[in-house]
């Protein structure tokens, strides 16, 4: 009965996983209406993605998407991944230098010279609870890596141009057409 017992206090002790319970950010962090015609707005994306260092999965400019990968780990600002249970109580699960992060990008015209832009991330970090097997878990974004991206892709924009003509930022003002 003892060791019964002991058994059952082990498994207290060796660690439960807790999903995350943050909502996805809002829209505002994740979508931008940049004052520049697609394919300017589709160049710019595409320049970030590439000066990012990230691994391009697939793009296709006709549907105005374009999905990426970064590898190297992310922190607990840029997404919640649950928490974990051990001797000491619940504490956040920290993401593992081999954590990947994958955005999808939506480019999408609104008008002639408007362009929207929606990221939407999702990380994947290993998860180690002890005497568990280790597995991946999806955490929740909290929307600071697509605003980041954002506005790389709001600034890159203001410096793409076609052959021969000024970058898209000269003599533009914000909201003109």
């Amino acid at each position: 009965m003892k060791l019964r017992y002991e058994i059952l206090w082990l498994a207290f002790l060796a660690g439960c996983f807790y999903p995350a319970q943050t909502i996805a950010p809002p829209v505002k962090q994740t979508s931008a209406t940049i004052d520049a015609p697609y394919d300017l707005v589709w160049d710019a994306v595409h320049s970030v993605v590439v000066s990012e260092g990230a691994h391009i999965v697939t793009e296709n400019p006709d549907a105005g998407a374009i999905e990426f990968q970064t590898v190297g780990g992310f922190t607990l600002a840029d997404a919640d991944c649950g928490k974990v249970r051990g001797i000491g109580g619940k504490v956040n699960a920290e993401p593992d230098p081999d954590s990947s992060s994958v955005f999808d990008v939506k480019v999408q015209p609104e008008a002639r010279r408007v362009t929207r832009v929606s990221i939407a991330g999702t990380f994947t970090a290993p998860l180690h609870v002890p005497l568990h097997p280790m597995s991946d878990v999806q955490c929740i974004s909290r929307g600071v890596q697509e605003t980041r991206l954002l506005k790389r892709i709001e600034a890159q924009t203001l410096l793409e141009h076609r052959p021969g003509n000024a970058p898209a930022g000269a003599g533009v003002t914000k909201g003109s057409q």
